[in-house]
């Protein structure tokens, strides 16, 4: 007797990268015998075809077609489902749509603040004093690797992924979102965010002092990469990822070509995966007379220009660049803040926000957003020379 039905034979292969090399999930739509349908995955295969023999195998054993069968939902005024459970049904939903690494982030965020505090209440009966009792509590909450309170920004992001688990879970069952009429408290803290970037002096200072000990070890290869993905970071303005999935046959001698991004946040056992662009987009884009310089007298390695066999860790960059910001004496930066720095420094040369936008990969729109300010104190300081 079969455990499942199935309305459709269709699957679709994945290939994924692991610790232990390539391998290949097939994934397939199955019901359940009360009517419930579900994603069903078989992982792990070393090659498709055993992928496909292991689907073949798995339906033949226990399941049964049923052409035109109608998928009869699951009666849930009669059970209980936790918002844990809902959560993990929730996460089942976003292959289709989402990134990993943006499940990954979703799952983070769901595990740290959302199911240890009000996991096992109902979903469909929780109420807006359990809800409020949440939010004053995140609210409230202590970062503790800073032990301090979490940004308003974040403590938003946080309340924006469990209001789109209650969207979701609502409109599928045509029950009430309790999650609408809770009112988002305001910014906890007046102090403005103020965007950290280096001048050109100020990195021309870090990368004399990455110099000044190539001049005493020439021959440190490690430095050497460390230095090269410096500049990048700072001529192209593009993000970390990119620059980590970059390939020799990517960087022309006037340009370079970002169509994928390297992540660590990854669901299964993979230490990382390469994955398209933040925008989805690929784009050739041109660098400076400087870059195709430095690009002119460095061997790049191969598969991965930086790291070989194995792309260069985020950790291993890290401690480097925190370690020559020490050296150098220069002002503590993010690396991501290079990719600000960057457009600093097109915005004093008078870039407009669309041209800059494209170099970066952004929206005209999130440009204006973030470095909108820096634009007003160009003006202010053109009219102060007006005499």
């Amino acid at each position: 007797m079969a455990n499942y039905y199935i309305v459709s034979t269709k699957y679709s292969t994945q290939e994924r990268q692991t610790k232990r090399g390539k391998v290949y999930d097939i994934v397939f739509r199955i019901i359940t015998k009360d009517g419930i349908e579900k994603q069903k995955k078989l992982s792990g295969f070393k090659t498709k075809t055993l992928a496909k023999e292991a689907y073949t195998l798995f339906v033949t054993d226990n399941c049964e077609l049923v052409k035109g069968y109608t998928v009869k939902k699951k009666n849930i005024s009669k059970n209980i489902i936790t918002i844990e459970d809902a959560i993990k049904e929730y996460l089942r939903s976003l292959p289709n749509s989402n990134k990993e690494s943006t499940i990954y982030d979703k799952t983070i965020i769901f595990e740290n603040f959302v199911i240890t505090q009000i996991g096992k209440l109902d979903i469909k009966n929780i109420n807006k004093t359990d809800l409020y009792t949440w939010q004053e509590n995140l609210w409230k909450s202590i970062n503790p690797r800073t032990k301090t309170f979490y940004s308003y920004k974040y403590l938003s992001t946080i309340r924006g992924h469990l209001s789109a688990l209650f969207n979701w879970f609502c409109e599928k069952y045509d029950i009430p979102n309790v999650f609408n009429q809770i009112k988002k408290p305001k910014r906890n803290s007046s102090k403005k965010q103020v965007l950290t970037f280096w001048t050109r002096e100020t990195f021309d200072t870090f990368i004399d002092t990455i110099d000044k000990e190539l001049s005493i070890n020439p021959d440190n290869a490690v430095l050497k990469r460390f230095r090269m993905m410096v500049l990048l970071l700072f001529f192209t303005g593009r993000r970390k990822g990119e620059i980590y999935a970059l390939t020799p046959s990517d960087i022309k001698e006037t340009s370079i070509i970002f169509n994928k991004s390297l992540t660590r946040k990854t669901l299964d056992d993979s230490s990382y995966k390469i994955t398209t662009t933040k925008a989805d987009k690929e784009q050739e884009i041109p660098i400076c007379t400087r870059l195709q310089n430095e690009i002119k007298n460095y061997t790049f390695e191969t598969p991965f220009a930086f790291g070989g066999e194995q792309p260069i860790h985020d950790n291993t960059f890290t401690r480097m660049f925190k370690r020559y910001i020490v050296l150098a004496d220069v002002p503590e930066i993010r690396v991501h803040d290079l990719r600000h720095s960057f457009v600093s420094m097109l915005i004093h040369l008078g870039a407009n926000y669309n041209v800059i936008a494209d170099l970066i990969s952004d929206t005209v729109e999130q440009v204006i957003k973030t470095y909108g300010h820096l634009y007003q104190e160009d003006k202010l300081s053109v009219i102060a020379k007006i005499n």
